[in-house]
């Protein structure tokens, strides 16, 4: 084919969602969190609703034990320097992804100032108490040392975070309340640590990308990378003959050869099951352009102050309202929010899926409400 295909909107839609997960769904939540690149991992719930939405009967008890039991999911700070699920296998390429680039927390101790080499023996000694301790939290930090600032408990990460990007540390399950970190040889001591080199770790996790979210223009792969042009550019190079570039409305943008070899067999957008999607779901963080999944007139509804991304509706590959849950006792209200007035056989198979959350949540469904968006 030529290198300068061009894709309709409704390819977009139907191969973006096929290869999300959300048409024939995922194997596993493995497969899912690396068929992705990572799901997005700040609110944990959400995360579980991302996999739920992917992977068959899969429960929040099930993600439970998967994070902090079986430890074969692993959540660590990734792509944009937040939070992501990735399968525990991945660890040393998503370290590796992140090697050329000291945290936000090391360029401000160089720019204030710090001796660095008491800085560097400050960071050690924090991971030799995480590697001593089955977990730390910020809580210990301010014990162990009574003049540590601000700066480095930070809920972004902190010093917890400089760690992570050196392979040494995740979240382990909360305790009271307070985030928990533990150090990679105490959790998962049996992990091979065999990370490739960086240009090596950024083209495969490119590839992941395209493979998941493509066709994805140079705007759209810096956006959901946080990463520069150029260096897109340099990874795409190193992809090789995987790679084509095609047009969406006149505008160039890049695939993988594998998926435009299997352009014919996409559903069309119409054939697109309905989902109840969670709060920041995959979907919606992999691309800067919303046009092919929302129109502009309600974008601001589901992109919110803050960077808060609403739990969406999608029916027929496109945002078509919002939801969310919240706990009445011991049971789950489900309020959903289209935005417009739908069909009645829609309305009833967005009930059953508002019931499954429940189910989900291993709770009775109290009610499910609807409130049409002025």
């Amino acid at each position: 084919m030529s290198s300068e295909y061009a894709l309709t909107l409704a390819q977009v839609i139907s191969a973006r969602y096929v290869n999300n997960g959300l048409y024939t769904p995922f194997a596993d939540p493995f497969t899912a969190a690396q068929s992705l690149a990572g799901i997005q991992a700040q609110i944990l719930p959400a995360a579980s609703l991302a996999l739920w939405n992917r992977v068959p009967a899969f429960s929040a008890n099930h993600f439970d034990d998967l994070l902090y039991q079986k430890r074969s999911l692993v959540r660590i700070w990734g792509q944009r320097g937040t939070l992501h699920l990735y399968p525990t296998t991945d660890w040393p390429l998503i370290y590796a992804m992140q090697a050329d680039r000291a945290t936000y927390w090391e360029r401000e101790a160089v720019h204030n100032g710090w001796n660095m080499t008491e800085y560097e023996a400050f960071i050690t000694q924090v991971a030799h108490l995480l590697y001593e301790h089955e977990t730390l939290g910020r809580s210990d930090l301010r014990r162990f040392f009574p003049m540590i600032d601000q700066h480095h408990l930070s809920g972004w990460g902190g010093v917890f975070a400089i760690l992570n990007r050196r392979g040494l540390a995740c979240h382990a399950a909360p305790c009271n309340g307070e985030a928990r970190m533990a150090h990679r040889l105490r959790w998962v001591p049996e992990l091979e640590w065999a990370p490739p080199d960086t240009e090596t770790a950024n083209a495969e996790l490119l590839r992941r990308y395209l493979s998941a979210f493509g066709p994805a223009t140079l705007t759209d792969m810096t956006w959901w990378r946080g990463r520069t042009q150029a260096e897109i550019k340099r990874w795409l190079k190193l992809l090789g003959d995987q790679v084509v570039r095609v047009q969406i409305n006149g505008q160039p943008a890049w695939w993988l050869q594998e998926q435009l070899d299997r352009l014919s067999d996409l559903p069309s957008p119409a054939e697109l099951p309905p989902h109840l999607l969670g709060r920041f779901d995959p979907l919606l963080l992999a691309t800067r352009d919303k046009h092919w999944l929302i129109d502009d007139a309600f974008y601001k509804r589901v992109w919110r102050p803050a960077g808060h991304i609403e739990a969406t509706i999608l029916l027929g590959g496109r945002i078509a309202g919002t939801w969310r849950y919240d706990w009445r006792g011991t049971s789950l209200l489900v309020t959903l929010r289209p935005f417009a007035p739908l069909a009645t056989s829609l309305r009833s198979q967005l009930e059953t899926l508002a019931a499954r959350v429940a189910e989900h949540f291993a709770t009775p469904l109290g009610d499910c409400r609807w409130e049409v968006m002025e």
